[in-house]
């Protein structure tokens, strides 16, 4: 599947599956506020029946919760440096609070066209995590077949605002009611 934002290919090589996702706009893929954006593959394994044999990336929605672990998950994670967590009192490594994050642990969303590595370090954005040469405006990825599949669903999913996002905001917000807020709204709008 493709949209307006990116191209989806799936090929198949031996026993692996190959994807290639292409990034179709002017900028880092996805873009936008890195505290929550990001996309990820869902890929489906099915046998003869339609029954699932394996999944990779599944995202539980009762529990808004996403499989990271068995799948290529884009995204932008600020973080702290042990300099800026002496200065703030909170502890170095990944942060939810952008404004006080000093360093990027993780950015490895897909480049537009005419990337250069050069340009987007120098710019302060440069790719972490992840290889892509310069001219690359696309990710492959590659996936085991199992033996008893017999078709594959490979999906691509977009959310702006993950559950560990939106907890953060709740959990950090002292001074009113708008983390508590925010969260009721969450969740009850799925």
């Amino acid at each position: 599947r493709g949209g307006a934002h990116h191209s989806l290919s799936v090929g198949r090589s031996g026993d692996d599956l190959d994807v290639r996702i292409v990034n179709e706009t002017g900028h880092k893929l996805p873009t936008g506020h890195n505290e929550g954006r990001r996309i990820w593959i869902n890929f489906r394994f099915l046998d003869d029946s339609d029954a699932v044999v394996a999944e990779h990336g599944h995202y539980d929605t009762a529990q808004a919760e996403l499989d990271a672990a068995s799948t290529v998950v884009f995204e932008m994670q600020g973080g702290l440096s042990e300099d800026a967590a002496a200065v703030t009192g909170l502890p170095a490594g990944i942060t939810t609070r952008m404004a006080l994050a000093d360093t990027i642990l993780k950015d490895n969303r897909i480049p537009p066209r005419g990337f250069s590595n050069a340009a987007f370090e120098s710019a302060g954005a440069p790719v972490v995590g992840e290889t892509y040469g310069d001219g690359q405006y696309w990710h492959d990825s590659r996936f085991e077949i199992p033996q008893n599949a017999v078709r594959a669903e490979v999906t691509l999913y977009y959310q702006s605002t993950p559950r560990e996002y939106i907890e953060a905001l709740r959990d950090e917000n002292f001074s009113n009611h708008w983390g508590d807020t925010l969260h009721a709204v969450w969740e009850a709008t799925g």
